[in-house]
């Protein structure tokens, strides 16, 4: 059994990020949507993958400019994952009603170019057993 389940080179991977981020949101959703509405959760997943960011910077000694404006930028990215990460792992509770008025079959018909042989009507036959030969002249 590992001894730690969250380390700082896991917290500072994009899977670990996501994950965490995922779990901190979903514990602190319910309180927060009861007070305000969903857009407050959305900016506490972006808060949430900063400051996550943020501390394991600190920690690994690589706390720079370009490494705190990077992580600005990654945090939007972290929360969006989060976000779908959460509408994969729950189904939707919306249901699909239909009735007979609104319902409209789909007829899938086949867009290949006819490439059958013409249909071709048999014709009499002319018989020419009986007719005159015209006769050639020969020299």
């Amino acid at each position: 059994m590992p001894s730690d389940l969250f380390t700082t080179s896991y917290l500072g991977s994009y899977a670990g990020l996501v994950a965490v981020t995922y779990l901190l949101v979903q514990f602190f959703k319910e309180p927060i949507r009861q007070r305000l509405n969903d857009w407050w959760i959305r900016i506490l997943a972006v808060g949430f993958a900063l400051t996550i960011q943020l501390f394991t910077l600190f920690v690994t000694g690589n706390f720079t400019v370009e490494a705190i404006g990077l992580a600005v930028l990654n945090s939007f990215l972290v929360a969006i994952t989060a976000a779908g990460t959460h509408n994969i792992s729950q189904p939707s509770t919306q249901q699909l009603t239909t009735t007979l008025n609104t319902f409209e079959p789909i007829i899938y018909k086949p867009q290949v170019a006819d490439v059958s042989p013409p249909i071709i009507t048999p014709q009499p036959k002319k018989s020419t057993e009986g007719d005159p030969v015209p006769q050639t002249v020969q020299d």
